[in-house]
């Protein structure tokens, strides 16, 4: 099934094998049916549009809320906590959080495919779910975390939540503002803003954004060991398991300066 350079696409010249043909691909077997074949230059092109899908996805945003930030322009809304199934993201990064998940589902179908074409265990497949896997781990423990963390800062015998509480009676008793400037003239130094934050979430905030402190580096790291794996063997894996086992479409770089 090898052809000449320019035979099958002319705008490709690199593709010599007619199963690569980009026309032959079929995107929605390829990305959400588990139970079929995939060809090397069709899980390229896949893996080629999912990982550029989250890079754009979180990359164009977040400069955008930056470039916001720096303008002076309120960016109070784009950061708000959004709820997403069991996580809460800042609204900016939620089209990159539903595109996350969904091609962890179409990347591990696609690998799926690509090995079982190969002549591979497809079960390999489940290592691009492996950073999935532990950032749920991950996710659990950070909240079972922000929970105690939560529970340790408002217990009675907590100063910073005594102190938080009798100034929110003040509040209520209506003392004069000239009384609080002098309480606080006299009194201790100011809190810690950040710890003021965290005084006024809810346990479950709290929990939630602990969890995905935790979460969300040790996701990033998982996911590029399974890149790596994905671009250093998966895809270089001939078609039909028969063949050299390199980048491109069985031909290279001088063949295609030859012309054959």
């Amino acid at each position: 099934m090898d052809y000449t350079a320019g035979a099958i696409d002319p705008a490709r010249p690199w593709i010599r094998d007619e199963r690569d043909a980009p026309a032959e691909m079929n995107w929605r077997n390829t990305l959400l049916n588990p139970f079929g074949k995939t060809y090397k230059l069709h899980f390229t092109r896949a893996w080629t549009f999912m990982f550029l899908g989250r890079v754009l996805l979180y990359i164009v945003p977040s400069f955008i809320a930056m470039i916001a930030g720096i303008a002076g322009v309120s960016t109070d809304g784009l950061n708000a906590p959004v709820n997403l199934l069991l996580f809460s993201v800042p609204a900016v990064l939620l089209p990159f959080a539903v595109f996350t998940l969904v091609t962890e589902y179409t990347s591990f179908v696609v690998h799926m495919r690509r090995l079982t074409e190969a002549g591979r265990s497809a079960f390999m497949a489940v290592i691009v779910l492996v950073p999935l896997v532990l950032g749920l781990i991950a996710y659990a423990l950070g909240t079972q975390g922000g929970a105690a963390q939560y529970r340790q800062m408002h217990t009675p015998a907590n100063t910073e939540a005594v102190e938080a509480k009798k100034e929110t009676e003040a509040g209520d008793e209506g003392e004069d503002a000239a009384s609080k400037d002098g309480q606080a003239a006299a009194g201790p130094p100011a809190r810690d803003p950040r710890r003021a934050a965290m005084m006024e979430m809810s346990e479950r905030e709290l929990a939630m954004q602990a969890g995905m402190g935790l979460a969300f580096p040790i996701w990033w790291l998982a996911s590029f060991g399974a890149m790596l794996w994905s671009l250093m063997y998966v895809a270089r894996l001939p078609n039909g398991g028969q063949g050299q086992f390199r980048t491109g479409s069985h031909m290279t770089p001088e063949e295609i300066a030859r012309g054959v």
